[in-house]
């Protein structure tokens, strides 16, 4: 059975399925004003702007199969909904990862498709972090492989939810404040998600770099690192990722072992105020909270104090407990094999 926070109904009442109906066609109706990705394709290899697989809100829709492949990771960028509506089916290969920044809320994005939707396995270490990310309504059928973490739900009314030691969780997102930046300022702020993990479990970091001008703003020759605490690193597989821009190495993304870095020259957009992010994800072996602060923010254009700090918070992981036998227990086994032995050298000595 999978861990699940939130109600699992094995028989649901006959209304669910009609309010699961609406809620199916209100999402595939040809109204929604979607961007069209073609027929199949694969979500991490889209560009719309701000890098492959990363996403803005907004309703996307496929003529054929929607997939994700193998090992790759698709970012949601901002706050706002999400909708991914595919004609075939929607396929998530092994270790892919669906993920939050900038103020996304996993309470805002669903996903449907006309076949059925197949979750791939998480293989790496355990505990697994969240895989996917989202509302899933298909009556085709679910099936989430082996420790493949939803921070959604699956709903498949006339249909089959298939489990394999899966952890379901309702998301719960607080409302999303953009930092305070004052006029012809440039600001940063950071969150982790989830706020809590287990020790060596892994929390997705993003950073958001605010720019109140309405002009772009550019970072100075010094770049933008954001140095973690002891303790707290850069996951093994990184999955870092910005929607901040520039001419390459700009808007690049790079990180070390306890580090994520911008380069001189990356954008930020100008607006009221213009935003972009940059995501990883990180870990820790030991437990404790992990207290964050940015550095300030150095642009060619105003700059504000550095942000106040934000904690993740490491729990530790309780080792099951040996079994063992008592004092007595180990007298009567002793005994026992004792009299084993002294009976098999009896019957050899006949």
């Amino acid at each position: 059975m999978p861990l699940v926070s939130g109600a699992t109904v094995i028989t649901p009442p006959a209304q669910a399925g009609l309010d699961q109906g609406t809620a199916l066609a209100t999402l595939m109706a040809p109204t929604q004003a979607c961007i069209s990705l073609g027929a199949a394709i694969a979500l991490n290899t889209v560009n719309l702007g701000a890098g492959p697989g990363v996403f803005p809100p907004g309703c996307y829709s496929t003529t054929g199969a929607m997939d994700i492949a193998l090992s790759t990771t698709v970012t949601l960028s901002g706050a706002g909904v999400y909708i991914f509506k595919s004609a075939g089916a929607i396929t998530t290969g092994a270790n892919s990862r669906v993920v939050l920044a900038g103020g996304a809320c996993g309470s805002d994005v669903f996903w449907t498709g006309v076949g059925a939707t197949t979750l791939g396995a998480y293989t790496g270490a355990l505990p697994a972090p969240t895989t996917f990310v989202g509302t899933i309504i298909d009556d085709a059928g679910i099936t989430l492989g082996e420790f493949a973490n939803l921070a959604g739900r699956a709903l498949a009314f006339g249909g089959t939810v298939t489990t394999d030691k899966n952890t379901i969780t309702v998301p719960t997102c607080a409302p999303f404040v953009p930092p305070a930046t004052p006029a012809g300022q440039t600001a940063s702020s950071k969150a982790f998600f989830p706020t809590t993990i287990a020790a060596g479990g892994v929390s997705r970091l993003t950073i958001t770099l605010s720019n109140n001008n309405a002009g772009v703003a550019t970072l100075d020759a010094g770049g933008f690192t954001d140095t973690l605490p002891a303790g707290l690193v850069i996951a093994p597989t990184p999955n870092a990722v910005t929607s901040c821009g520039g001419i390459a190495p700009a808007g690049v993304v790079t990180t070390g072992a306890n580090s994520v870095s911008l380069s001189a020259g990356t954008t930020i957009p100008g607006g009221a105020p213009g935003m972009c992010t940059v995501a990883v994800d990180v870990t820790a072996a030991a437990a404790g909270s992990y207290t964050n602060t940015l550095p300030v923010l150095f642009t060619d254009q105003v700059e504000s104090a550095a942000p106040a700090g934000v904690t993740l918070s490491v729990l530790a992981v309780s080792a099951s407990g040996i079994p063992t036998l008592s004092e007595w227990a180990m007298i009567l086994l002793a005994s026992l094999l004792a009299m084993l032995g002294f009976a098999a050298m009896r019957k050899q000595a006949r």
